[in-house]
Formats: structure tokens, C-alpha cells, sequence
């Protein structure tokens, strides 16, 4: 893991990427982990987007941008359910101050979606920025080619392919049927229909679904986690508070090094052995470069 003796580095790498003369600095078997930590949470949000390269890398000026928190149950955000509207607020301030034109967030609720986007307190901090959250109707969704071999079509809510750039901003925790959910398992909240069907082949329908959607950023939100009884919790015994923000393109890596967090092993999870299995992303230690900055 590396510290502030590479922050000039990681500067130099952020230079790279703006001017743009490399999209990627490092070879393609290595995947980059960019953490930044600290009590102030916006702080650690626009630090851990710098560490990747800015947010001017992601998003350019007059981009229509989609947001995809995890905003599915209907719990207050101190339970660590959800992502943190502080964390999605950020994001979304972010985006406008590069230039975008739109930002649109949602999420497919699996609790009553009145109670879940009131209580979560997304839409409370996010509208404050300008970004524009909304409720899935069935006139947003479209039945979509997802190419994998368990799911071939679904209904696909639409305004994550519409946009021109999307951001993944999924919250770390423990899982009772995946082990783990954060940056590849949060695109199921991104589709429609019977999501009980996917889990017959759960393992398999969070990789073809992750595959699928490709977001341009992953934000991992670990300013607090939920170690057990996860995906709902309900217990503060249960939330660890570590102050901490993922930035990574590589869902997979990004997860990682979340499970480590919630006290997993990558190599214990079915859904990142299938990632690295399909090379859609690096889950070994040997294969992530690690940049951390406390600040």
C-alpha cells in the first residue's frame, strides 16, 4: 500500500491523464486503487476523484451524467444500508463544477420507494446541487441485449445508456446471498422485472450485469460498513465507521479491496473469481496498485 511518499506521483499520473496523453498509465495486468480518508466525507470524496485523475477525466463540459447509488432500503443513512447522501451529494457537485450539463440519479428500491428515498436522504442532500432524482417508472425502463450467457435480455432502466458518462457510487457491506455487495452487485438496482430470477445464478448475474453496464467511475463509499446482517442491517452494533472513499475504473478491484474491509477475501467471493476468470478485472493483491492518502 502506498502513503504520501508517492502523492507527487500520483499527481504526476493525474497530469497524464488530464492533458491526455495516456488513458492508462499503468500496463493493462495492473489496476489502480485510489483511497482517501477522512472524517470531513467530501473531503475524502473530491480527494479520492483527484487521486484518479480529476474529475475533468470522467466528465466533460455540456455531459448529461447518471449517478447510480445504492438507494434500496428504507433505512436512515447512519445504518450504512445505502450510500451516503453526503458521498452522493459530492459527486453531484462535482460533476457541475466540471462542466456537466444534466445529473440524474436513481436506483431501483427494493423497500417501498417513497419510504426509501425519504429516509435514505439522497434526494435531500442531491437536489441541493442542481441533479435531478427520480423514482423508476415503467416508461423507464427498456428491455435491453445483455449479452451474457444467464441473461440475454432484461428491462434495463434507461438513463444509465443514454448518458454520455456514468458513475457508480455503491456502498461496502456484507451480503447475505453475495457475501459482498458493492460496485459489481449494485447494477441490479439498475434493472426492472422479476430480480428473484437472478438469483438462481446470483453469482453469475452480478458479473454479466457489471459487464454490461461498464461505468466510466466507480466511487466505493466505506465512510461507514456494514459487517453483518447486511443488505439491510438495522443495527448500529453492526456499522464500522472508517471514513474512507474508493476511486478505481476496475469494478472488480475496487471490490476487492472493499471485501477486506467488510473481512473477506476476494478469492471467497463466487462473482469477483468469475470476473477475474472472464479478465474483466484484477481481484489479487499482486494485480492492484494501492495509492491511500489519509488527510
Amino acid at each position: 500500500m502506498f502513503t504520501r511518499r508517492n502523492f507527487l506521483k500520483i499527481s504526476s499520473l493525474a497530469a497524464a491523464y488530464l492533458t491526455g496523453f495516456a488513458k492508462k498509465v499503468y500496463p493493462d495486468e495492473y489496476s489502480n486503487v485510489f483511497i482517501a480518508e477522512s472524517e470531513d466525507i467530501k473531503k475524502a470524496v473530491r480527494h479520492a476523484v483527484d487521486m484518479a485523475g480529476g474529475i475533468a477525466r470522467y466528465v466533460k463540459k455540456n455531459d448529461v451524467v447518471a449517478l447510480k447509488p445504492n438507494m434500496a432500503w428504507a433505512r436512515a443513512p447512519e445504518y450504512a444500508a445505502n450510500t451516503n447522501p453526503i458521498v452522493v451529494a459530492e459527486v453531484a457537485n462535482l460533476c457541475f463544477k466540471a462542466g456537466a450539463k444534466e445529473v440524474y440519479i436513481t436506483d431501483n428500491p427494493c423497500n417501498n420507494p417513497r419510504s426509501v428515498f425519504l429516509l435514505s436522504e439522497i434526494p435531500k442532500h442531491a437536489e441541493k446541487t442542481g441533479a435531478k432524482v427520480f423514482i423508476p417508472q415503467k416508461r423507464d425502463y427498456k428491455e435491453m441485449k445483455i449479452g451474457g450467457q444467464f441473461i440475454k435480455e432484461w428491462d434495463v432502466l434507461e438513463v444509465f445508456k443514454n448518458v454520455d458518462k456514468v458513475i457508480n457510487i455503491p456502498v461496502a457491506k456484507q451480503h447475505g446471498s453475495s457475501v459482498l455487495t458493492s460496485s459489481m452487485k449494485n447494477w441490479l438496482g439498475a434493472v426492472g422485472g422479476f430480480r428473484g430470477f437472478m438469483h438462481q445464478n446470483l453469482h453469475v448475474a452480478i458479473y454479466e450485469l457489471a459487464a454490461f453496464f461498464r461505468p466510466d467511475l466507480n466511487i466505493i463509499d466505506c465512510s461507514r460498513v456494514l459487517l453483518r446482517n447486511g443488505p439491510t442491517g438495522g443495527n448500529l452494533n453492526d456499522v464500522k465507521v472508517l471514513n474512507r472513499i474508493i476511486a478505481t475504473e476496475d469494478q472488480a478491484a475496487g471490490d476487492s479491496v472493499a471485501a477486506g474491509y467488510i473481512g473477506f477475501s476476494p478469492e471467497s467471493i463466487e462473482y469477483l473469481q468469475i470476473a477475474q476468470r472472464k479478465k474483466f478485472g484484477n481481484i489479487s493483491k499482486s494485480a492492484i496498485k494501492i495509492y491511500y492518502e489519509k488527510i
